[in-house]
């Protein structure tokens, strides 16, 4: 059983919101009649992923909810506190107002631990939300954190001491003082509740959605796209990453194992590649004698990847630890079959929507992406399911969750009493 589930926000007589969960709490949707507009409200913000030119998961997901955040309270104000010395972007929603801080010598994560804390405090925000796994110990304003997963807590190969120091040092101080801290899945904040501590009235699941943007597919310039990255025949697709917890050797790896008379008549296409991997993936794919059956492509522009998705005969997302899955849903939005890991988050988001397997498993992600070809009522199966899946996930409904955790967060803050003058 799910330790946290639906949410209810209940107005007390004092004018105070408190937030319920638990299964006898009503389904987030009843939470739209607060979705209305409120009084003007002030919010800071830690904005570093957002501003940044070339946007990861994290920084898009975070930029869709602000979106639909300003839908519901266009009154309010979010002050994006940076430090990029680049043009700011022009898809900020309008409600944001950017805030370029720096501090001298920048020493000890100095710029988050005490320059974030003191510019909220001094601009006197309702809340402060750190939206990207890491928050100050010094909250001198009511904070609210999102912690999205624990994966270098779960796989720390690769990252150095004090890297690893810093995310404990903030999860720790998100559980021990943040107002409220949001996950994307239940996963995640059942973990922070067992692991960490974390006092379950304070752990709200806000989950993401699609973040590609909707756009009418062309045939003719989908089969162009398609053509242009070397890919002549059908294929599946996968997102690539050197992080080992992505996967991918272990894909290609699983590919080679994959009878040849289908092989043949196939690509396994692996995206998002920088230099140093693909190269790696290239001499692997070439050891194994599959390499004209394996395309390697870097980063792909974001207008052409719902045109590689949609013309894919699945995704293949054999990741070892996620706290969320966004490609899964990315792949549900253009109909397309999804092969996925049957870990950590993966199943929470997928359902019955995905063929899921163990990702440690060379044999059956081989065995996954065979069913996959020879079989296209089994495509069509996955991708009707997928559809039906993704109606679970909406960016409206997160925005209503996440403004009213936000009003509860500054009236519990104004509700807490001052310490008495010596």
């Amino acid at each position: 059983m799910q330790r946290v589930g639906k949410i209810l926000l209940v107005f007390n007589h004092s004018g105070t919101a408190d937030i319920q969960q638990g299964p006898e709490a009503r389904p987030i949707y009843c939470l739209s009649a607060f979705f209305l507009g409120t009084a003007f409200m002030r919010i800071g913000l830690d904005a570093r992923t957002l501003v940044s030119p070339n946007r990861r998961g994290i920084g898009k997901a975070m930029l869709r909810l602000y979106h639909h955040l300003q839908d519901g309270y266009p009154d309010w104000e979010v002050l994006a506190y940076h430090r990029s010395d680049q043009p700011v972007p022009d898809d900020l929603p309008a409600s944001f107002t950017p805030i370029h801080i720096e501090i001298p010598g920048d020493r000890f994560d100095a710029w988050t631990q005490v320059r974030l804390p003191a510019a909220a405090r001094l601009d006197r925000v309702d809340v402060l939300h750190c939206p990207a796994n890491f928050c100050p110990r010094w909250m001198p304003v009511s904070t609210v954190v999102t912690l999205h997963d624990l994966i270098p807590m779960d796989l720390p190969e690769g990252r150095s001491a004090a890297e690893m120091r810093r995310f404990e040092q903030a999860v720790a101080a998100a559980c021990e003082k943040a107002t409220a801290v949001f996950t994307p899945s239940h996963y995640t904040c059942n973990r922070l509740i067992d692991e960490h501590g974390l006092d379950p009235r304070r752990g709200i699941v806000v989950p993401w959605a699609v973040t590609l943007g909707s756009q009418t597919i062309d045939v003719h310039r989908a089969e162009e796209v398609v053509r242009s990255y070397g890919i002549d025949r059908g294929y599946l697709l996968h997102f690539g990453a050197g992080e080992p917890r992505k996967n991918t050797k272990e894909l290609i790896g699983a590919w080679a194992m994959v009878r040849r008379s289908y092989r043949q008549n196939w690509r396994l296409v692996v995206i998002g590649l920088d230099e140093k991997t693909m190269l790696d993936c290239r001499k692997l794919a070439q050891c194994l004698g599959i390499e004209k059956e394996v395309v390697l492509r870097g980063f792909i522009p974001e207008h052409n990847l719902p045109l590689l998705l949609t013309c894919a005969s699945a995704m293949v997302y054999p990741s070892l630890s996620e706290g969320f899955g966004l490609p899964i849903l990315e792949a549900f939005a253009t109909a397309t079959a999804v092969i996925a890991s049957d870990t950590t988050s993966l199943p929470e988001i997928a359902g019955d929507a995905a063929l899921l397997v163990p990702p440690e498993s060379a044999t059956s992600l081989a065995t996954a992406m065979t069913q996959i070809m020879k079989d296209p009522m089994r495509r069509s199966d996955l991708a009707q399911r997928g559809n039906r899946r993704l109606q679970q996930f909406s960016w409206h409904r997160s925005a209503e969750l996440f403004g009213a955790a936000l009003m509860a967060a500054a009236r519990a803050r104004r509700a807490t009493p001052r310490p008495a003058a010596a």
